[in-house]
């Protein structure tokens, strides 16, 4: 039951049954390296079809694309207020107002387009038998990121939005997220880059993750929803920059 509430919130896949509640989207989070592996599957599953006859850049494009309506872009788009809000150079008050704007500034539009760019560059110099991996292994631990920032740090705006869903995500989510980004990437990258390579990925992504969470929550003393997407984006931004150098 947790996987398809992870799925209808972290996806626009039609999921059937009712809205979730607070709780359960809280005690779902334990699943979203779950929901990782799977859109990370389907994303795989196009760029191989996609290589069998077209160019390998136009199957890393196409790869992309796919993750990004999987998505909804959701993520994109709060990695994009956040870079308007934390550098706009205002006080926290301030920040947290210019993240609510639905509306992107210069920041966001160059932070948006600068992580896709990212994207498709390290995409692009990982070896095509290891792309396959890649592209599946890394959404894993962007969804991690999440359940780590909504455990790590309290919500920046009290009693709204998902301040109410945070106060519920605690060792048990962090732990089993936790596993499960570990177990996926000991499966798929164990057996080609060695234990080593594998832990090196984890560890990269875990250090990154830890230090981009904390210059957030100095800036706003805490984590939003924008925020959470700027740490998924970056825990997989990351994670291909650490895959085109294993790989």
């Amino acid at each position: 039951m947790g996987f398809f509430v992870a799925l209808q919130f972290l996806t626009r896949i039609p999921v059937p049954g009712k809205h979730f509640e607070e709780k359960e989207l809280a005690r779902a989070m334990a699943c979203f390296p779950l929901v990782g592996l799977f859109v990370g599957s389907v994303t795989a599953l196009v760029y191989s079809l996609s290589s069998l006859c077209l160019a390998a850049p136009v199957g890393d494009f196409l790869a992309i694309l796919t993750l990004i309506l999987l998505t909804g872009n959701m993520h994109v788009d709060g990695l994009m207020d956040t870079a308007d809000g934390l550098f706009s150079g205002r006080p926290r008050e301030k920040i947290l107002e210019i993240m609510r704007d639905s509306r992107s500034g210069a920041h966001g539009a160059v932070a948006g387009c600068l992580d896709l760019l990212a994207r498709y560059v390290f995409l692009g110099q990982i070896a095509p038998e290891a792309k396959i991996w890649a592209l599946i292994v890394t959404p894993v631990w962007g969804r991690w990121a999440q359940v780590y920032g909504a455990a790590r740090y309290p919500y920046a705006r009290a009693g709204e939005g998902l301040g109410s869903i945070s106060r519920y995500v605690g060792r048990r989510e962090i732990t089993l997220a936790s596993l499960t980004a570990l177990a996926a990437t000991l499966l798929l990258l164990g057996p080609r880059g060695g234990v080593l390579a594998a832990a090196a990925l984890a560890g990269a992504v875990f250090a990154g993750v830890a230090v981009l969470g904390q210059y957030i929550s100095g800036k706003i003393n805490g984590m939003t929803g924008d925020t959470l997407g700027a740490l998924t984006e970056g825990a997989e931004v990351l994670a291909l920059f650490c895959l085109q150098v294993l790989f």
